[in-house]
């Protein structure tokens, strides 16, 4: 099939191959050999390589910590023994190698952790109670033994099982397009045979990480409902995580250990200082802001920032990872209204476009308070990063201060919406300014994309929305990112199947051609039916990421939009519409002639059509009823 990239070429048996040319796998004769004392990182790329030779080719390769015989053809998957000629070679973070010879396969990678082992990422993870004991063998179906192993946390080294998923993806047609075994590709050949080569790489982006909304509407269909170690072997295999970075709102215990002492958290009661918070305002631990010129509360902060840095626990929802410390305010703007706060905020009283969510009326304010912690933080920790976000009131770039060099910047995009031009516009200038001022000042640029838009605000109003398949749209922009030297995103909510797929491709290797994958997951993955499916995932694409589908206030006004109920069902999902993707999906389903491939049309026909179905109906219900 021609759309099955490199597969097609390599895995078929050609005549004119030769054993100087060839790796060959050898019934009887091929091994994969690990280290004696192997590392979990290792381990599992070593079973997750067995496995998916015996499903290729059935070909049973044993696991073994010696070299059988001279004779023996190898694959060598971690540092070993029969690795020795690579003892010196100096990998750097998350690099791996692939080399290829006829004797014998090198998976090997960078697997040595470095740095503090605690901290807590945006979804409250912390790096050692993330290496997770699973049944391996009831992950993969395998009834005849039981090999339990330890997936390493996604913020561990582990290079090896990123070469190793490498090589399955590039070598043998293996595709991950989801957790459960029925979303797995595996293609089968009677011969295994790969030619001799060999690549060294990393993934371009060095974090890739996100909230994990597997049991959204859609993608739990999608994936068959797994069960939650499906969904961290899946992780894994996508290279999810990388490097330790995290950057999110950070003060929500500043009341229990500065104002209050709270019964449910008594230890956390340092001393009283109502000086910290924001004055003439009131609200609970997620509400009231503080007083950010206060330059008590900034020596706080700053003094949080160095215990982290020097090894002592975070306290109560402190954000921080690695060489990073999270410095970001609650999520509001109920500012603090003592006179020198609201100096300051009136530096940037109209520092807005229109009416768009993210803009610059706190830009001054904000940015001079991490500012001056990252200036008392540097004094004690030069090679330690205070993370903080690009976001609401405080995302356009400050143009006339000097923001210091160990600040990190997270921008806040919404590339899910730009089908509203003047969102778009305006978030791409404020892109422009912050990769200006990176470019100039050398400062690490993360994004926060919210890729959770529109089936979260589905979720909060209570509609089901018109699917936001985008991944075309999506693409050019993490081409653009990889250009500008984004050096990770953060996903608030991952999207849908494909384009959650597609995106961390993406994010390893944005050079991919995004219509070759697109097409080679609708014929991989639906057969017969790959036809149908693909007018069907096409269709919705186009109508949703096209602005003149929109209201004509969306394609013309300055503010911020996100899909509503009326949007969805009298805009975008109109009848003609709902009558061409239901065309499409009744031939889909007549086409499914495998198990396998019935499973997964009836999954996007129960995920995605009957949702949209229902939310078509029951707009047309309410509507009739007014």
């Amino acid at each position: 099939m021609k759309n099955w990239l490199l597969y097609s070429a390599i895995l078929v048996l050609v005549s004119a191959c030769t054993s100087s040319s060839f790796f060959s796998v050898e019934e009887g004769n091929t091994f994969i050999v690990i280290d004696e004392n192997p590392s979990d990182v290792a381990l599992l790329a070593a079973h997750e390589l067995q496995h998916f030779i015996h499903e290729s080719a059935d070909i049973e390769v044993p696991i073994v910590n010696k070299v059988p015989s001279k004779e023996a053809k190898l694959f060598c998957v971690g540092k070993s023994a029969c690795t020795s000629e690579w003892d010196t070679i100096r990998f750097a973070p998350q690099e791996y190698l692939i080399k290829i010879s006829p004797d014998k396969v090198v998976l090997l990678g960078q697997d040595e952790n470095s740095g503090s082992d605690d901290g807590r990422d945006n979804n409250g993870i912390t790096p050692w109670k993330d290496r997770i004991k699973v049944n391996y063998s009831q992950l993969i179906g395998d009834t005849t033994r039981q090999v339990e192993l330890v997936l390493p946390s996604i913020y561990d080294a582990q290079g090896t099982c990123y070469a190793v998923y490498d090589f399955l993806e590039k070598y043998m047609g293996v595709r991950f397009y989801g957790p459960h075994p029925l979303n797995v590709v595996a293609p089968r050949s009677m011969k295994l045979h790969f030619p001799v080569t060999e690549t060294r790489r990393a993934p371009q982006l060095k974090y890739r990480g996100g909230t994990y909304s597997f049991d959204w509407p859609m993608m739990k269909d999608q994936y068959f409902q797994p069960s939650g170690e499906m969904y961290q072997l899946f992780l894994r295999r996508i290279k999810f995580g990388g490097e330790k970075w995290a950057a999110n709102h950070s003060f929500t215990a500043y009341q229990d250990r500065f104002l209050k002492q709270n019964s449910q958290h008594q230890d956390l009661f340092e001393s009283y200082h109502p000086e910290y918070f924001a004055h003439g305002r009131t609200g609970g631990a997620q509400e009231r802001q503080f007083c950010y010129t206060n330059p008590a509360f900034i020596q706080q902060v700053s003094q949080d920032a160095r215990d982290y840095f020097d090894g002592k626990p975070l306290k109560g929802s402190q954000i921080a990872l690695g060489d990073y410390f999270a410095v970001v305010p609650l999520d509001n703007a109920n500012w603090c209204r003592c006179p020198e706060c609201q100096k300051q905020l009136a530096l940037d009283k109209n520092n807005i476009r229109g009416e768009h969510f993210n803009c610059g009326t706190a830009t001054h304010y904000l940015w001079t308070f991490v500012n001056r912690v990252a200036q008392e933080v540097k004094k004690t920790h030069p090679d330690k990063k205070i993370a903080s976000l690009a976001y609401h009131v405080y995302a356009y770039c400050p143009k006339d201060m000097q923001l210091e060099d160990n600040i990190s910047v997270a921008i806040c995009l919404h590339p899910r919406n730009y089908w509203a031009p003047k969102m778009k516009e305006n978030e791409m200038d404020l892109y422009e300014d912050w990769i200006k001022e990176s470019k100039s000042s050398g400062r690490r640029l993360y994004l926060w994309n919210y890729l959770c838009f529109p089936t979260e605000r589905g979720l909060i109003q209570g509609f089901n929305v018109f699917p936001g398949f985008s991944i075309h749209p999506l693409s050019e922009q993490v081409k653009k990112y990889v250009q500008d030297g984004i050096r990770g995103i953060f996903l608030c909510g991952i999207g849908e199947q494909l384009d959650f797929y597609a995106t961390m491709k993406l994010y390893d290797d944005s050079s991919i051609d995004i219509d070759r994958l697109v097409d080679e997951f609708f014929s991989l993955y639906f057969g017969k039916a790959s036809k149908p499916m693909h007018d069907f995932y096409n269709k919705i694409e186009a109508v949703y990421t096209n602005p003149a589908n929109y209201p004509i206030e969306v394609q013309t006004c300055e503010a911020q939009f996100h899909q509503t109920e009326e949007i969805a069902w009298k805009y975008l999902g109109t009848d003609s519409v709902m009558s061409e993707l239901e065309g499409y999906m009744d031939e889909a389903l007549g086409l499914a002639d495998t198990p396998e491939v019935r499973a997964r049309v009836q999954s996007w026909y129960d995920g995605v059509w009957q949702y949209m179905k229902e939310g078509k109906e029951k707009y047309m219900k309410s509507n009739a009823q007014k």
